[in-house]
């Protein structure tokens, strides 16, 4: 068994007890970034082809609005926010690349897409004031 010298004891403690968030507090000015989720986009109805909320047009009518690489993409119903996946519909896209694509020939029986709506996790900048 091999013994410590007390300092090496005592550097010990002292690192058990440090919290693990000290640091240099932000100063005013600094931007954090996170993940925040943006607004819901609603831009196609399901007549048609099916119900296109794909990222392409979608940037088109909301310039600026939605950023380059989402990291999440959420969608879920018009009516009753039912999410995507849970309504048992077939979808050609529903993916940070390309968005969510819902063709109405790709449904059972004859059926058409429902009305569904999206929005994007991307990485937010938040000022410390």
């Amino acid at each position: 068994m091999t013994k410590l010298p007390l300092t090496g004891i005592i550097v010990l403690f002292f690192l058990a007890c440090m919290k693990p968030s000290i640091g240099i507090p932000p100063t005013q000015g600094t931007v954090i970034e996170r993940l925040c989720w943006t607004s819901w986009y609603d831009r196609d109805n399901p007549g048609g082809k099916g119900d296109l909320e794909d990222l392409r047009n979608l940037r088109k009518e909301y310039p600026g609005e939605i950023c380059r690489r989402p990291f999440e993409i959420q969608a879920v119903t018009v009516i009753g926010n039912i999410p995507a996946e849970s309504t048992g519909q077939y979808f050609n896209a529903y993916n940070t690349y390309l968005g969510f694509i819902c063709l109405n020939a790709d449904q059972p029986f004859g059926k058409k897409c429902r009305d569904y709506k999206v929005r994007f996790r991307c990485p937010c900048r938040i000022p410390i004031d």
